[in-house]
């Protein structure tokens, strides 16, 4: 027997929901993974502002993460940016769909940010094996073990710059063509206009790894509560 269904009302039919494709639980798990990431490698507060002037190399190995922290937080950094990567794959469709023309831009900043993340969490397993006691620690001098456990501290935070311009499409998106509630683009500028300034005024290209998680949260629990089609 012939359906007596349109083409039209078939195409209508076909089509779900974000809350029933992965992209909303994926932003919620990257939030979640890079947010504990964070937690796990933040450093005790005030450790290297006990001494005065430049620390030596035996005071900054003594103050260091172990190599299993290291590891850990490495692990939820690159969970976090596989997780993104599912996000940001369905949020991109999610955006073409009903604002066209933010959806290359933003394709561009999501590439951006997988492939700079995914250089943040490779630095974090470099700057762990080096680390002393670890299993590469004889390739490396003291001065270096130290010398490369800062700089992935520093460079796998600022990897999630990229989430700056993400989240810029994202929010004018958001409030310009009500894709999400414009209450999330709103938050959206603002934490991504408050991390930018903070790097370009302050020096603090960390900020961006803060205000990610808070971003990918929001923007998971608004498509979880979506009523438009994804």
């Amino acid at each position: 027997m012939a359906s007596t269904t349109t083409p039209v009302l078939s195409a209508h039919l076909n089509r779900v929901r974000p809350r029933d494709t992965v992209w909303p639980y994926a932003g919620i798990l990257s939030a979640v993974a890079v947010g504990v990431s964070g937690t796990i490698l933040a450093q005790g507060p005030g450790t290297f502002r006990d001494v005065d002037g430049q620390p030596g190399t035996a005071f900054v190995l003594a103050n260091l993460n172990g190599e299993l922290p290291v590891k850990i937080g490495a692990g939820l950094h690159l969970l976090g940016i596989v997780a993104a990567f599912a996000f940001l794959f369905g949020l991109t469709r999610f955006v073409a769909t009903h604002s066209p023309r933010t959806a290359e831009p933003l394709r561009w900043a999501s590439i951006a940010l997988l492939a700079s993340g995914t250089l943040g969490a490779a630095i974090r397993y470099i700057a762990a094996g080096g680390l002393p006691g670890a299993m590469d620690s004889p390739m490396y001098t003291p001065e270096a073990s130290a010398t490369i456990a800062v700089l992935a501290d520093q460079l796998s935070t600022a990897s999630f710059l990229p989430a700056l311009a993400v989240m810029a499409f994202v929010g004018l998106a958001a409030v310009r063509d009500r894709i999400l509630p414009v209450g999330i683009g709103v938050a959206t500028l603002v934490l991504a206009g408050a991390s930018f300034a903070a790097t370009l005024v302050l020096g603090l290209p960390y900020s961006s790894s803060l205000v990610y998680p808070l971003f990918a949260l929001l923007v998971g629990i608004a498509g979880l509560l979506s009523r438009r089609f994804a």
